[in-house]
C-alpha cells in the first residue's frame, strides 16, 4: 500500500465504500463497470483495515506503558 500524505479521513472513506456498495447492488450494473467498483471497493477495505489496525496497535501500546 502506497505511504499516505496528510491526515486519513475515515468517514470519507467508509462513505466511499458505503457508495460502491451501493452502485454494486444496482442490477443494471454493466460488468465493466462492477469490475472497476469491486477493485476500488477492494482498496477501500484494505485502506480502513490498515487504519484500524494501526490504531489498535496504538491503543495497545497506550495501554502497555502504562
Amino acid at each position: 500500500m502506497a505511504k499516505k500524505t496528510g491526515t486519513f479521513d475515515y468517514r470519507a472513506k467508509s462513505a466511499e465504500l458505503e457508495a460502491v456498495l451501493e452502485q454494486l447492488q444496482d442490477s443494471d450494473i454493466q460488468i465493466d463497470s462492477a469490475a472497476k467498483l469491486h477493485a476500488r471497493g477492494m482498496e477501500l477495505v484494505a485502506e480502513l483495515e490498515a487504519y484500524l489496525n494501526q490504531a489498535e496497535n496504538e491503543v495497545r501500546s497506550h495501554v502497555a506503558a502504562s
